[in-house]
């Protein structure tokens, strides 16, 4: 592998972003690292034109048309001639872990009406993932987005699309942000591997916003804060030990950094409530994670934490240790300094926009985060057109997360409909 490929505008291989990175370490049958868009259209799947349609804008993402190997001490993509899988939809989502040397990162399924992307964490965000998902769209639909989108086929890949935005805009002037402690775990049994489960509300966008806003909240900081009523709630009726109620919330950095990249650039806020000193209302909650949120949301605080996963990733102690070594006591390391100290997940990927002629075809979308098996649950949402999507990802049987979660919303006069996989 020439060093000189690295500056090459269409490389054979390159290396994963620092992000990306620590994902193909902890992968297993249960932490697949995989997060999945699911569009609902208003006619049925053709595989054959989706086939047609990733043949078309492949060349667009040439760094998306790889495959995710063994280095000696990383793992690395290298560029191949084969085509995104297309499959048809036959298990639960987020599941299908391959233990094979060769894997592509990202996989089509179809059934019915309903076309799913399923991407690896270790190639992009789910930015990245968007944006895709709506180029696939477009040419299915043989729809020219060149004037809707920056990155429409018709134009040509800019490098900056796959460079390492982390490792770009870090400042290594800045300290160290510290790490945290042990948070509030729910005490559910695991489901074996294979399964994935998804419990999809879908509301009124106008609505959610309206209550958000008289509450005082965005809409990531009011759901934030009703997944962790939720749990503070559990706790008490529970009876279960009080402990930190930590959320794990992604912020994507596009909006703070002027970067085109579709690799990884987020960063995990970690808006809390410690439920050992004391009983906290809605409105208390909100209170902690809206001015948690703002305050972290500044590019000083961002620095901190570009400062110190750069500096994980360089530390020599760990660039030396071969690969197969750092496969074994990874899952472990990720535990301890990450998913011990988060109680779940919540992501928000905005508002997934489409040109006029393809959103005719297209009813919803939903996104589902990947499983964790450290908190067990996680939740997405996304909004598209007048509707808001929030599905909660589960590795339990057990569904009082989501049955309180969306009464919730119902005692707020929010209508939901429920779509689910089990």
């Amino acid at each position: 592998m020439s060093s000189s490929l690295k500056t090459n505008t269409n490389p054979d291989w390159h290396r994963l972003d620092n992000t990306g990175k620590a994902y193909p370490l902890i992968r297993s049958s249960q932490q697949t690292t995989l997060f999945r868009l699911t569009v609902v259209l208003t006619e049925k799947v053709d595989p054959s034109r989706i086939r047609e349609a990733i043949k078309i804008i492949l060349p667009r993402f040439p760094y998306f048309q790889v495959l995710l190997k063994p280095g000696f001490f990383w793992y690395y993509f290298e560029k191949t001639n084969r085509l995104t899988p297309v499959q048809k939809d036959n298990h639960y989502p987020c599941t299908q872990y391959e233990k094979r040397w060769a894997v592509p990162p990202i996989h089509i399924y179809y059934k019915d009406n309903r076309l799913s992307l399923e991407m690896t964490h270790a190639l992009s965000d789910g930015y990245g993932g968007t944006i895709f998902l709506k180029a696939l769209l477009n040419s299915y639909f043989n729809v020219d987005s060149e004037n809707y989108d920056q990155y429409s086929i018709q134009k040509l890949p800019d490098k900056e699309e796959w460079e390492d935005a982390c490792d770009k805009y870090f400042d290594p002037s800045i300290p160290k942000q510290k790490r945290g402690n042990a948070a509030f775990h729910l005490p559910f049994t695991r489901i074996a591997p294979g399964k994935y489960y998804s419990t999809t509300g879908i509301l009124p966008l106008k609505e959610v916003l309206s209550r958000a806003k008289a509450d005082g909240g965005s809409l990531t900081q009011w759901l934030s804060a009703k997944y962790i009523a939720v749990l503070a709630e559990m706790i008490q009726d529970n009876n279960w030990k009080p402990a930190p109620i930590v959320l794990n919330v992604p912020v994507d950095l596009r909006r703070l950094y002027p970067s085109k990249t579709l690799r990884n650039f987020f960063v995990s806020l970690t808006p809390m409530i410690d439920s050992r000193i004391g009983h906290f209302n809605f409105s208390e909650i909100l209170y902690h994670v809206k001015n948690f949120m703002n305050i972290q949301v500044d590019r000083r605080y961002i620095n901190q934490q570009l400062k110190r996963n750069i500096n994980l990733e360089r530390a020599m102690s760990i660039r030396i240790i071969p690969l197969i070594f750092k496969r074994i006591f990874f899952p472990f390391f990720f535990y301890h300094l990450g998913e011990r100290q988060y109680s779940g997940g919540f992501s928000n990927l905005g508002n997934f926009k489409l040109p006029p002629k393809t959103a005719e075809k297209v009813k919803e979308i939903h996104i589902l985060v990947p499983p964790s098996q450290g908190t067990l649950i996680k939740v997405g949402c996304i909004s598209y057109g007048s509707q808001l999507f929030v599905t909660i990802g589960s590795l339990t049987e057990n569904r009082e997360v989501e049955q309180k979660f969306f009464s919730q919303l119902r005692k707020e006069g929010i209508p939901v409909r429920i779509d689910v996989n089990y």
